[in-house]
């Protein structure tokens, strides 16, 4: 599967308060740390061991080839670091998510190419 897609999980009530002016960046955005992004085939693995339980959340899928062309990032075991806000024209779509009732996630990203 190819990096062109990247996630990232975001609280469904912070979400409004968090893409304004065109960009999207965490309440706690430092440019020295970036905003990190999950690769697909860390997706699942990630949301039961940071997400465990949690409920009311998004998943921003964003496309890599829409973010901003002088945004600099990092690859690195299982993740894309983007060290600038955002673009909200790179983020495809929102996805609203819950643990189910072991407190897991089930989600997968398959690729049909």
């Amino acid at each position: 599967m190819q990096d062109d897609l990247i996630f990232y999980v975001v609280s469904r009530r912070k979400w409004p308060d968090l893409h304004k002016n065109g960009a999207f960046a965490p309440e706690d955005f430092d440019e020295n740390e970036g905003i990190r992004c999950v690769l697909p085939q860390k997706l699942g693995e990630y949301l039961d061991s940071e997400f465990k339980g949690r409920k009311n959340l998004f998943l921003l899928v964003i496309d890599v080839t829409r973010l901003a062309t002088n945004m600099k990032k990092t690859k690195e075991n299982g993740f894309i670091t983007v060290y600038q806000p955002i673009n909200i024209d790179a983020i495809l779509d929102k996805i609203r998510i819950d643990a189910n009732e072991n407190g897991e996630f089930d989600v997968s990203v398959k690729s049909f190419t």
